[in-house]
Formats: structure tokens, sequence, C-alpha cells
């Protein structure tokens, strides 16, 4: 008769382990969700300007113009900044290409076109400031 008083007493006392776990799976389940609900923010709830900082826009190769200038390809994916160049002589253009894509210095402009350092610096501040012109005219 003990025996049967015994088995039941562990059954019991399992049945008890078993209810509290789950209790407290419960609990630490109710907690995880509520700390989640505390960092995360819902897309509906952010603000314009956060919202631009996780958007991502694609850019191709194809939708910007390229200009061939020595051994590099520049791309320029402002259109109007394009159109403007594109109205310049090729020379010109590719004087302001390298001086400010490629960083090149006036002297070394002019080794690679083969001209002087003088006009290098003409050709560059005039193509500068009818590019100025241009992107003026076009803003209006």
């Amino acid at each position: 008769m003990m025996t049967e008083q015994h088995e039941e007493h562990k059954q019991h006392t399992f049945d008890c382990f078993c209810k509290r776990s789950l209790k407290y799976e419960a609990y630490n389940a109710y907690r995880e969700i509520r700390r989640r609900q505390q960092r995360q923010v819902n897309f509906s709830e952010l603000r314009s300007e956060d919202m631009e900082q996780l958007a991502v826009c694609d850019s191709y190769p194809s939708e910007c113009a390229a200009y061939a200038v020595g051994d590099e390809v520049i791309r320029i994916q402002n259109d109007r900044l394009a159109d403007a160049l594109n109205t310049l002589s090729k020379e010109c253009r590719e004087i302001l290409l390298m001086y400010f894509c490629l960083e090149m210095p006036d002297r070394e402009i002019a080794e690679h076109l083969d001209i002087s350092r003088r006009t290098v610096n003409t050709h560059r501040r005039r193509a500068f400031q009818e590019l100025q012109a241009l992107m003026e005219r076009g803003s209006k």
C-alpha cells in the first residue's frame, strides 16, 4: 500500500513540476515579447526622414552619362550636369573631368593632353565659368 501512495505522490510531484515549468516558460515568453516590443518600431510609426534612411535606390550604369578620360571612365549621375558637360568642347570637358574627378593637377593634365600648363589653366577656368552659367540657367 505504501508503494501505491508513493507512486501517487511521485505523479503529483511530477504534475506540479510540469505545471510550474510551463508557467515560468510562459512568463519568459511574455517578457521576451514585451522586450522586443520596446525595442522594435513599426514602419507606420517612423518619420519620413527615418524611412528615407532605410530606403535603397538602385543605380545602373546605363542610367548615368559616361565619359572616357584617358584610361578612366567617369560616370555622372546628375542629368543636368551631364547635359551641361555635353555642351562644352571635348578638350574643355576632359580638362574639367581630369581636374575635378581625377584630381589631377594642371601640370599632369598638360602632359597628358600635350599642351602647355597655362593653356590648361585658361581652358579650365573658362570651362568652369561656362559650366557654372549653364547650370544656373538650367535651375531658373
